[in-house]
C-alpha cells in the first residue's frame, strides 16, 4: 500500500539534500521520511536548479525552502494585507500573544473575527527572518513549531530495553551498541555523540554541532554507515535528541532500543565510558575548539587500555577480531 502525499518540511528538505549528496536512492529516502516516493520525485522536480559553475541539475534545501516561501506568500493573509500585518507585528513586539491579538481585534470590530490566532502563529513561523524576529516574544518558544499531537513523543512499547533479546543483555553477541550525548558547559551547543560496543567495550566519539534531533541523527548516520555491517542494534536513552531514531534505523539497518525514562544506568557501558572520557574532557571544556582528529586520538588511547573484564585484552584488540 502506498503512503499518502504530504508536503516536506524545512528539516525534511535539509535531510533530503544531505542524503542525495551522500548518494542515497530516492526510494530509500522516501522510506526513511515516511512518505510516498512520488513526494520525493515531485519535490526534486519542482525545486531543482542549474549550477552556474557546472551546469548540473542540483537540489539544495535552501533553494527549495526559498521557492516554498514564495509559493506560500500567495496564501498568507498577513503577507497580502500590509496594514493588518503592521498592526499585528507591533503588538507582537510589545509581547502580546496571538490569542490576545485575536481577541482584541474581535472586540475592536464589534465581535467580527479579523484573524485567528492560528494564522498569526503560522505567520510567525513562516519564514526564517520572521521566525527569528518574533518567536522569542512568545511565552512558549519553539524555534521549530511542533504539531500538537507530536509534542509528547513516546517511544513505542516494543522498543523499550526490557524487550531487548537476552543475548544482548548477556553480551553473548558482537554488534550491539549503546549511545549517549556528552554535554559540556552551559551555553555551549557543541557536544559529543558517544557509542560503545557492549561485548568488546570498544568506543567511538563523534563531534556534534548541536543537540537537536535532526543534527544528531544526521551526524550519527554520516559517521556510522561505514560500520553498518558491525551494528546490529543501538540502545539510546529517551532524550529528545534521539527522536529521529527511525532515520537512524533505516539508514544503518540496526534494531533500536530505549532505556526506561530517567534510567541511564540501563546503558551502563556507555555511561562508564563517558566517565573515562571526562578525565580528559571535563564538563567545563570548550569542546567546540576540538577537531574530530583530536577526539579520535583521545578515544584511541582509551581503546588501547587493557580491561580486567576483557581478561586484560584491550577493546581495540577484541574489536579487531570481529
Amino acid at each position: 500500500m502506498s503512503r499518502s502525499y504530504r508536503h516536506l518540511k524545512e528539516q525534511d528538505q535539509i535531510f533530503l539534500s544531505q542524503m542525495l549528496m551522500k548518494g542515497y536512492r530516492k526510494d530509500k529516502i522516501a522510506e526513511i521520511l515516511g512518505v510516498d516516493r512520488s513526494t520525493i520525485y515531485r519535490e526534486i522536480k519542482r525545486n531543482i536548479y542549474i549550477a552556474n559553475y557546472s551546469e548540473k541539475k542540483l537540489y539544495h534545501s535552501w533553494y527549495a525552502q526559498n521557492k516554498y516561501i514564495e509559493r506560500r506568500k500567495r496564501h498568507l493573509k498577513l503577507v497580502k494585507d500590509k496594514t493588518l500585518r503592521g498592526e499585528i507585528e507591533s503588538k507582537l513586539a510589545l509581547g502580546w500573544s496571538p490569542w490576545q491579538i485575536e481577541g482584541r481585534l474581535r472586540r475592536e470590530h464589534g465581535g467580527k473575527s479579523i484573524i485567528s490566532h492560528e494564522s498569526i502563529y503560522r505567520y510567525i513561523y513562516s519564514e526564517a527572518f520572521i521566525r527569528n524576529q518574533f518567536y522569542k516574544k512568545l511565552r512558549r518558544k519553539h524555534f521549530w513549531r511542533v504539531k500538537r499531537h507530536k509534542r509528547n513523543h513516546r517511544v513505542p512499547q516494543e522498543m523499550l530495553i526490557n524487550y531487548r533479546p537476552n543475548e544482548i543483555h548477556q553480551r553473548h553477541e558482537f554488534g550491539h551498541w549503546e549511545c549517549d550525548l556528552m554535554m559540556f558547559k552551559r551555553g555551549m551547543k557543541g557536544n559529543l555523540i558517544t557509542l560503545r560496543e557492549r561485548k568488546t567495550r570498544y568506543m567511538i566519539a563523534i563531534k556534534n554541532e548541536n543537540k537537536t534531533a535532526f543534527t544528531t541523527a544526521l551526524t550519527l548516520i554520516s559517521m556510522m554507515t561505514k560500520l553498518k555491517n558491525k551494528i546490529k542494534s543501538i540502545t539510546f536513552d529517551q532524550g529528545s535528541e534521539f527522536i529521529k531514531y527511525q532515520w537512524i534505523k533505516n539508514c544503518i539497518g540496526a534494531d533500536i532500543y530505549f532505556c526506561e525514562p530517567a534510567s541511564p544506568y540501563q546503558k551502563g557501558s556507555i555511561e562508564n565510558g563517558n566517565g573515562v572520557i571526562r578525565v580528559e574532557l571535563q564538563r567545563d571544556y570548550n569542546v567546540e575548539e576540538l577537531k574530530q582528529k583530536d577526539v579520535n586520538n583521545i578515544i584511541r588511547n582509551i581503546n588501547e587500555r587493557p580491561l580486567k573484564c576483557l581478561d586484560y585484552q584491550t577493546p581495540a584488540e577484541l574489536f579487531n577480531k570481529y
